[in-house]
């Protein structure tokens, strides 16, 4: 087996684990997002000035770094699924073992933060329909979508090569 293809699985793992750590801060981003966005909702509804004047800038940006993160990630794992398609799968499953078994602990933390990010969307888009405010909307739900066929993605692979260990 060349050692592109065993480096290709430690690859996969070490990316999922840099989507993990990226989607956790996007996360806590958007976390401090909703605690600001119920104030200016309180603030809008008594018809009070919004004193956070800097939010829908901070937020955004977040949004444009979401989805820079999602179309990156997309690109990757769309060349992944190219090259596992390829491979000897039996024989690139049997000698790493071991790859594979992290490939899914870490595939398990990438499902977990992106269903945190989908419940912080909701979450926030409950809160921000109320608010006259220009927040990229469809950047967030256009990340989100793409961060779940991701997922999907990610998953099935795991599923395929689950079938050879």
């Amino acid at each position: 087996m060349s050692e592109e293809q065993t480096g290709k699985i430690k690859q996969m793992s070490d990316e999922i684990e840099k989507s993990c750590v990226a989607l956790r801060e996007i996360n806590t981003k958007l976390q401090g997002y909703y605690g600001r966005l119920e104030v200016i909702y309180k603030q809008y509804r008594r018809k009070m000035p919004v004193k956070d004047t800097t939010f829908q800038e901070e937020f955004r940006a977040t949004m444009l770094e979401l989805k820079f993160f999602s179309d990156t990630s997309n690109d990757f794992w769309q060349k992944t699924r190219s090259f596992i398609r390829e491979a000897d799968k039996p024989k690139l499953v049997e000698e790493s073992r071991i790859a594979v078994k992290q490939l899914k602990l870490n595939a398990a933390a990438f499902n977990r933060q992106t269903d945190e990010l989908y419940t912080i969307f909701k979450n926030i888009q409950r809160i921000a329909k109320e608010v006259p405010l220009r927040l990229n909307w469809w950047l967030l739900e256009a990340s989100c979508d793409e961060l779940g066929k991701i997922k999907g993605k990610i998953l099935f692979l795991i599923r395929d090569m689950e079938k050879y260990l």
